[in-house]
């Protein structure tokens, strides 16, 4: 009986081994299925990203009216057919490419609320946003939403965004950073667009490059903001 009982419990033991043994080809098959589609994933955002890099390229160099798909294309080295795999359309590149800048200049910047609170600190934090070679793309794409209705309408998210950023009633760090002065607000307008102007300045410059009255321009704002911000 012992006897029986033994052999019975190696036939279980074997069926089990058995029935692992079947399993493995199926949990490979699964592991193989995840690693070939996070591969993919991968290689699509590779894809993704240097057909934004190229966008951005193109904007600051040639301007938004000869970014076209073939100027994008061939800066990325990819065929129009997967630019539209990756994108549903030009609009949509260009959309995701302002959001893309975006995030770039912010993590750059204080934007999203200056840690340092002294006015001049405000006022190099936002040129130091204004000054970077991707805002004449930033420029370039807001003009030709204004332009153009239906671009205007994939845009208008990604504007959105940022006009909320950096706008005090909506952002309460920024908010805070102005102090609660009558005139902080219109201080900070007048800077930001102070700002904007010098921005396109600088887009409309051949070459891009600085301008001669930035450094004055910056230091008598960033003086006038120490004077009136923070004060009560």
């Amino acid at each position: 009986m012992h006897a029986c009982m033994f052999h019975g419990m190696l036939a279980l033991v074997k069926r089990g081994q058995d029935t692992m043994d079947s399993d493995t080809p199926g949990r490979d098959a699964v592991r193989s299925t995840k690693l070939l589609r996070r591969r993919q994933e991968e290689r699509s955002a590779s894809m993704r990203m240097q057909l934004v890099e190229a966008t951005i390229a193109a904007l600051i160099e040639r301007g938004y009216a000869r970014t076209t798909s073939v100027e994008i294309c061939q800066r990325a080295g990819v065929t129009r057919g997967a630019l539209l795999h990756h994108f549903d359309s030009l609009a949509d590149l260009f959309a995701v490419t302002l959001s893309h800048i975006y995030d770039r200049l912010l993590a750059r910047s204080s934007m999203r609320g200056p840690e340092r609170s002294g006015g001049r600190d405000l006022v190099e934090s936002l040129w130091d946003h204004f000054s970077q070679p991707e805002y004449k793309a930033v420029i370039e794409l807001w003009l030709a939403a204004r332009n153009e209705p239906e671009l205007g309408v994939s845009l208008s998210p990604a504007i959105l965004q940022i006009s909320n950023l950096a706008d005090p009633r909506f952002n309460p760090r920024l908010s805070a950073a102005l102090g609660q002065s009558a005139d902080a607000v219109p201080l900070y307008r007048l800077i930001l667009e102070s700002m904007i102007g010098m921005a396109l300045g600088r887009a409309v410059t051949p070459g891009g490059g600085m301008l001669g009255h930035e450094e004055r321009v910056v230091d008598l704002l960033g003086r006038l903001a120490g004077e009136m911000l923070n004060k009560p």
